[in-house]
């Protein structure tokens, strides 16, 4: 995920333990012990097997196809990670962090190659079948996001998310998601950061579909993904629900950096930029400012519990990532005084990512994995980075070192 992008999500979510927003007395530097912690990663930057076994293309299959001059060194998604045919090792990694949860995404398109259910195509099923298992045989849980940037092609030539049919369109594919993986699967995401991409329909280059139709199509494409995303919600709240053990919603939130603004315009017009009304001064990676942003979002939506569904740094190449350990460690340590301190009901944290990817327009040359990914070798191999020690202690014992903590308070 790319910091400079508003990160808000409004999620679909299963459950399966919950804490309540009663706050125990523990030691400073101790998570509650059912807090669920996780690593992320999205189909388009890891899987690869563009057009394998059945798949069909993307928005982003086509527009870094025809325009690799967006993307950082020509690079695209065609084989990215390989996790397509490298998941079971994928898994291992994640069971050797001591995750609880692993948030991935589906590809529509290698499940409905045209994004409608008159191709259903089963090698797709199939994958994600062995990956939800692999997972769970490994003590897993898998958190599910439906929808990570990756349009079928297909759909993108009637509009894509400004028409409104769109809509009607994800609602099938979600119903598909939930008859084959829901007997399993207990988390659910709908759409990941709508407010970033929904800028494919603003702008040229920067995201797909890469259409220049800024302070319109973005806007219409807004509004659809909120239909979409209320109609899914419903479709499971009353058929799906009640049969797939019992639930609990939540708000799920991607932060990376805090912006920091003044009053103003900028940005063109029209756009959604110029709307806000402000204008951007600084970006920090300050803490305090995601402590803040929990406490504001318990105020605004009580009642639900709260998952950090990303938060991470990108770095140069390297495994010895002692800034991305510092980040890690001093946002965790904001959670946890929202948490024990403010009394948020923060349940998980999830870290982006598990591994070097094709971090969209970035290419490969942006680094925001706990493991490493050496792209100029044809396997792909995989090397754990200092930070993923240090992270699967945290995850494995709930607590955070103190004495690491102390280096930089």
């Amino acid at each position: 995920m790319d910091p400079g992008h508003v990160p808000t999500v409004m999620i679909l979510a299963v459950v399966l333990s919950l804490v309540g927003t009663a706050v125990t007395q523990q030691h400073a530097a101790s998570f509650p012990e059912d807090f669920i912690f996780g690593a992320a990663t999205a189909s388009y930057q890891v899987e690869g097997a563009w057009n394998e076994d059945g798949k069909g293309e993307n928005i982003w299959d086509r527009m870094l196809h025809e325009h690799p001059e967006y993307s950082s060194n020509g690079d695209n998604g065609d084989v990215a990670c390989d996790s397509y045919h490298k998941y079971q090792e994928d898994v291992q990694m994640l069971k050797a962090l001591g995750v609880d949860v692993y948030r991935f995404s589906i590809s529509w398109a290698r499940i409905l190659p045209t994004g409608d259910l008159d191709v259903i195509n089963q090698p797709g099923i199939d994958y994600y079948n062995n990956l939800i298992n692999e997972l769970l045989a490994n003590g897993i849980q898998p958190m599910v996001t439906m929808y990570h940037w990756d349009l079928p092609q297909a759909l993108q030539y009637i509009g894509g998310w400004p028409n409104p049919i769109l809509a009607d369109y994800f609602v099938e594919y979600a119903r598909l998601l939930f008859d084959e993986f829901g007997d399993r699967v207990r988390w659910w995401i709908t759409f990941n950061e709508p407010a970033s991409f929904v800028g494919g329909y603003s702008s040229v280059g920067v995201a797909a579909p890469s259409q220049n139709a800024s302070g319109i199509g973005d806007y219409l494409a807004a509004h659809t993904v909120l239909r979409a995303h209320a109609r899914a919600y419903r479709l499971y709240d009353e058929q799906y629900r009640a049969a797939q053990n019992g639930t609990s919603d939540f708000f799920g939130i991607n932060h990376y950096a805090t912006k920091f603004v003044i009053s103003g315009e900028e940005g063109i017009s029209p756009s959604m930029t110029r709307d806000t009304g402000t204008v951007l001064v600084d970006t920090q990676n300050y803490p305090t400012g995601f402590r803040n942003l929990l406490n504001w979002i318990a105020a605004e939506y009580p009642g639900y519990q709260v998952v950090v569904t990303e938060n991470g740094l990108r770095t140069g190449a390297g495994i010895n990532d002692t800034d991305r350990i510092e980040y890690y460690v001093s946002y965790l340590d904001a959670v946890l005084q929202a948490v024990n301190t403010d009394g948020v009901p923060v349940i998980g944290y999830v870290a982006w990512s598990l591994m070097d990817n094709l971090e969209w327009t970035g290419g490969f040359s942006v680094k925001f994995g706990l493991y490493e990914v050496d792209f100029d070798d044809p396997d792909l191999p995989r090397t754990p980075k200092a930070s993923a020690g240090v992270m699967g202690d945290i995850f494995r014992t709930k607590q955070l070192p103190t004495d690491f903590l102390q280096s930089f308070v």
